[in-house]
């Protein structure tokens, strides 16, 4: 299986982000077809983990919005 390069030079819209993080975290050899309850997971793992950088009110705040 071919693997698809990352390109450097890219719009900086979630979507990318979130390519960008199921290329690394998604396996090995990383998915060709991503669908939309991965997307969602990646999305919510990738929101959790930055919630932590926040201060601690807003962090909580983030993630009681993402539940459990």
């Amino acid at each position: 299986m071919a693997r698809r390069p990352i390109t450097a030079i890219h719009k900086n819209d979630p979507g990318w982000i979130i390519a960008l993080w199921l290329a690394i975290h998604g396996g090995d050899p990383a998915p060709e077809h991503i669908g939309q309850a991965e997307v969602s997971r990646a999305a919510t793992a990738i929101i959790r983990e930055l919630a932590q950088h926040l201060d601690a009110a807003h962090a909580k705040a983030v993630t009681a919005a993402l539940g459990h």
